[in-house]
């Protein structure tokens, strides 16, 4: 069974000993992950998009938070996830480490319409509120659904932050009730940062039982 799987750093492994303790490694050993650390819903939605194209049996779907959003790294020439401003400021402790998007435009304001662009959407998401950044997050998942639907190819959600989970629940019925970032919190990983192995074995178990029958 060919599966591909979406996300951001818990997908991924990041904090792992090795990354092939993340759930994606085992569930089958014909894999593709696309996940990458930092991903905002946005990117997590073009994985899957990536995804459909490989014709995989399965795609599995690690949804991240709703404060997220994107930029592109001039230095790394890749596009990369950043939190909302006023998210971080609510939550200073926990994102010390984090490279944000003024650190990502080399911390100054270049004349450019790029520099001006990926201001300005910081800018109007800093002001957002929680309900329609939460409805940013649904609008990215339900487009997810749909390419894969489209494609004919199952797809198994689940939510790494739980009070998302409900949101995922109104757009589709094909997913497991497990919150890595909840579980970290009994299981960290040496990182101290992301869920650990034990963690990572209940969701590959959880995401077997989904599985569909043909499967």
């Amino acid at each position: 069974m060919f599966i591909v799987t979406c996300g951001d750093s818990f997908t991924e492994g990041e904090g792992l000993e090795n990354k092939n303790q993340a759930y994606p490694y085992l569930l089958s050993d014909n894999i593709r992950n696309l996940a990458q650390s930092g991903a905002s819903e946005y990117l997590i939605t073009t994985q899957v998009e990536q995804a459909v194209k490989m014709k995989p049996d399965l795609i599995v779907v690690g949804h991240t938070s709703e404060w997220r959003w994107h930029v592109w790294d001039f230095r790394n020439e890749i596009t990369q996830g950043f939190l909302v401003a006023n998210h971080v400021l609510r939550n200073e402790k926990y994102y010390k480490n984090w490279v944000f998007s003024e650190q990502i435009l080399a911390n100054r304001r270049k004349n450019t319409k790029e520099h001006r662009a990926a201001w300005h959407a910081a800018g109007m998401l800093y002001f957002s509120s929680d309900k329609e950044v939460q409805d940013l997050w649904s609008s990215f998942v339900a487009k997810q659904v749909i390419v894969a639907k489209r494609n004919n190819i199952p797809l198994i959600h689940h939510c790494c932050f739980p009070h998302l989970q409900d949101r995922l629940e109104e757009l589709t019925d094909d997913f497991v009730e497990f919150h890595l970032d909840l579980e970290k919190h009994e299981d960290f990983a040496p990182d101290g940062s992301h869920a650990g192995a034990k963690s990572h074995v209940k969701l590959a178990s959880l995401i077997k039982s989904k599985l569909p029958p043909t499967l």
